[in-house]
C-alpha cells in the first residue's frame, strides 16, 4: 500500500443557499421533496463566465458536498439507516453523513442558470454547505436500468400523513406573501410525509410532542399522532434551537 502524497486541499467552488436552515428538517435523501430550492453562485476565482458555459442545457446536476455540521469525532463502521428502525448496516452500504471523509453526493434540478449562480430544486442539503464541485447529470451514463437496491427493498421509507391547523393555514399565506415564494404548504407537506424523528430517539417519538425545525426565515412547529403529522404554526423572529449552527469540525483541508 502507498501513501497519500501531500495534495492542495479541496476547493470551495461555492456555498449553498438552502431554504433549509438547520440538519433536522432538511430532507435525508435527493429529489424527496421537489419544491425544495437552493442557489449556488460559484466564487469568481473559478470564473463562472466560462466555466459553466453549456451547463445550461442539462436538466440535473450532482453536487458534491463538504458535511460541514458533523459532530462525529470518532470513526463508527456501523450506522443506524432511519428506515431500519434501529437496526444497523455498515457505513459504506448507507449515504450516513457520518463517514470517514465527511463528503456528500447530491442529485439536484437544474431550474436555470443566471450569470454565476445555479438555481437548484429537490435538495436535500442545508443553507451554508459547501459545495466542492458540480458535475451534469448524464442519463446515458448515470442510469442503471434493474440495478440492485440492497437492503433497501425490504426497507420502505417510513411515511406520515400531513394537516394543517387553521392558524397554519394563515401562517403559511402570510409567510408566502412576505417572502414571495408559492408552493410553500406542498414544500412543508412533502418535507413532513417523510417523517423527520430519529426512530431510535424514543422522547422524540412521544405522541403529541410539539417539534420544530427552520425553514426560510420562520421556525415550523408540528406535532405527531399516529401516523399523522399536523403543522400547528410557524413561528418567525424566533432563534435557532439545538445549537444548529456549531462550528464545523476541521477534518479535512479546504480552502476558502
Amino acid at each position: 500500500m502507498t501513501a497519500m502524497t501531500e495534495a492542495a486541499p479541496l476547493q470551495i467552488v461555492g456555498n449553498l443557499r438552502s431554504c433549509f436552515r438547520e440538519k433536522f428538517g432538511t430532507p435525508r435523501q435527493p429529489l424527496l421533496v421537489p419544491g425544495a430550492t437552493a442557489s449556488l453562485t460559484v466564487r469568481k476565482e473559478f470564473l463562472p463566465e466560462h466555466s459553466l458555459i453549456g451547463l445550461e442545457r442539462f436538466s440535473h446536476v450532482w453536487l458534491i458536498s463538504y458535511f460541514h455540521l458533523n459532530t462525529n469525532k470518532t470513526f463508527r463502521p456501523k450506522v443506524h439507516p432511519p428506515r431500519l428502525r434501529g437496526e444497523t448496516i455498515g457505513v459504506f452500504a448507507s449515504r450516513a453523513p457520518h463517514r470517514p471523509s465527511p463528503v456528500g453526493l447530491s442529485l439536484a434540478r437544474l431550474v436555470k442558470v443566471d450569470g454565476p449562480t445555479l438555481h437548484l430544486a429537490g435538495i436535500d442539503l442545508v443553507d451554508g454547505t459547501p459545495i466542492l464541485d458540480v458535475k451534469p447529470y448524464i442519463p446515458d451514463w448515470d442510469s442503471v436500468p434493474n440495478a440492485s437496491p440492497g437492503w433497501l427493498a425490504g426497507a420502505p421509507f417510513p411515511t406520515l400523513k400531513v394537516r394543517f391547523a387553521a392558524r397554519a393555514l394563515e401562517d403559511v399565506a402570510a409567510a408566502q406573501r412576505r417572502l414571495k415564494v408559492s408552493g410553500l404548504k406542498r414544500l412543508l407537506r412533502d418535507v413532513l410525509s417523510q417523517d423527520l424523528r430519529n426512530p431510535r430517539d424514543k422522547s422524540q417519538n412521544r405522541d403529541g410532542l410539539e417539534l420544530g425545525f427552520f425553514l426560510y426565515d420562520f421556525d415550523t412547529m408540528f406535532s405527531v399522532r399516529g401516523r399523522t403529522a399536523t403543522v400547528l404554526r410557524l413561528d418567525t423572529g424566533a432563534e435557532m434551537h439545538k445549537k444548529a449552527r456549531r462550528e464545523p469540525p476541521r477534518r479535512v483541508g479546504l480552502a476558502r
